[in-house]
């Protein structure tokens, strides 16, 4: 996979794209070392002025192929990818076709098809793809979940739970209101499931790693406000849910429950749940979502409740692990890419990981779509 030279040459970092997460990526390759050598590449001045202010070494470019024809690809050159979701596919095929390795943003595609696309172009290509699902992992919260749950520290593992419904949090809308490409079903390629049910699957399976899974009903909804907006209107869900069914490593088929909610009508909810036969678990996996209390809530870290029985009363034993921020969670993407490309042990998932999270994704807006079971298995 590596030049002869790789570890001789600086990492080149080619970003495809210039907004906002773009920007993080680069703050994130200026830490590789003094020598690395930063391009970007968007056709908004505004977007490229932004990203100098950010990351001042980059240079960059109008055009993303004048980008990537400026030199021969190299084994320690990654393109991150990160434009709107249906420019997701086009701009990984031509970063491949350039010899390099590609991180792409969330989600990773729009379509099954798609998906399979990218894949043959890092096969024929000789370079990696990964996409950036995984930047809230390497929380201790989860792999000590994991090790309860697989040491039987719940017992049998009977159902499982993830909720989070946020009033309004809408991207495109109460987050980031300049990016209304969010709202447009054509550009985003969906709604809140594409926009946090990636993070939400990438998270819980991380705890539970599950080799099946079948979405057995789904649905969606976009509920109405009074400042939707009606140029363009919204054609995205804004709430969704799906009932899953989880075949686990153990063989074990076990329920889960998932809905998310970035707008509807009603109070925020968050819950998470592994119940089993012994004991049950709870965990934080995000920072919290009240800015000013960030910095707080990094340095107090992160929760996990383990409940068991003692003397018939529920016992709750609490655990905490360390935090980060929403910077340290956008920045570990590209970080954990250059530790997967050069072997050493990463946050990255796997690549039969990525296919299958990403295929529970996508059969849940089949299922929502088709109303009857999807089937996706780990390969």
């Amino acid at each position: 996979m590596a030049d002869s030279n790789a570890t001789k040459t600086p990492w080149r970092i080619y970003l495809y794209g210039a907004g906002s997460i773009a920007w993080r990526h680069g703050v994130a390759a200026q830490s590789l070392g003094e020598d690395v050598e930063i391009f970007a590449a968007d056709p908004s001045q505004d977007a490229r002025e932004s990203l100098l202010s950010k990351v001042p070494k980059a240079t960059v470019y109008q055009d993303a192929q004048d980008m990537l024809a400026s030199s021969p690809g190299r084994a320690r050159d990654i393109v991150v990818v990160a434009v709107p979701p249906f420019l997701h596919h086009a701009a990984t095929l031509r970063a491949f076709a350039s010899g390099r390795h590609v991180l792409c943003e969330k989600p990773l595609a729009t379509s099954e098809t798609e998906m399979a696309e990218m894949l043959a172009a890092s096969d024929a290509a000789g370079r990696i793809l990964s996409e950036c699902s995984f930047r809230y992992l390497g929380n201790g919260a989860l792999e000590r979940a994991r090790q309860l749950i697989e040491t039987g520290g719940v017992g049998s593992v009977y159902h499982t739970r993830f909720v989070n419904r946020q009033p309004r949090s809408r991207a495109g809308i109460e987050y980031q209101p300049t990016s209304r490409w969010f709202l447009q079903r054509d550009k985003s390629g969906g709604g809140t499931i594409f926009d946090w049910g990636v993070y939400d699957m990438t998270m819980f399976f991380d705890v539970v790693r599950p080799v099946a899974a079948t979405v057995n009903y789904a649905w969606l909804a976009t509920p109405k406000t009074d400042i939707d907006p009606t140029d363009p209107p919204i054609s995205v869900e804004t709430h969704a849910g799906a009932s899953l069914t989880l075949t686990l490593d153990s063989g074990a088929v076990v329920p889960f429950h998932w809905e998310r909610a970035s707008g509807f009508h009603g109070a925020p909810q968050v819950a998470i749940n592994v119940d089993g036969t012994a004991g049950g678990l709870t965990w934080e996996w995000v920072p919290t979502f009240d800015y000013k209390a960030e910095v707080d809530a990094a340095q107090e870290g992160f929760r996990l409740t383990h409940y068991t029985d003692k003397n018939g009363e529920v016992d709750a034993e609490e655990q905490m692990f360390p935090g980060f921020g929403w910077e340290d969670a956008n920045q570990r993407p590209l970080l954990a890419f250059v530790e997967l490309i050069e072997g050493r042990e990463s946050l990255a998932l796997s690549r039969s990981r990525m296919e299958f999270n990403f295929g529970v994704v996508l059969a849940i807006y089949k299922s929502a779509s088709e109303g009857k079971p999807i089937h996706v298995q780990l390969k």
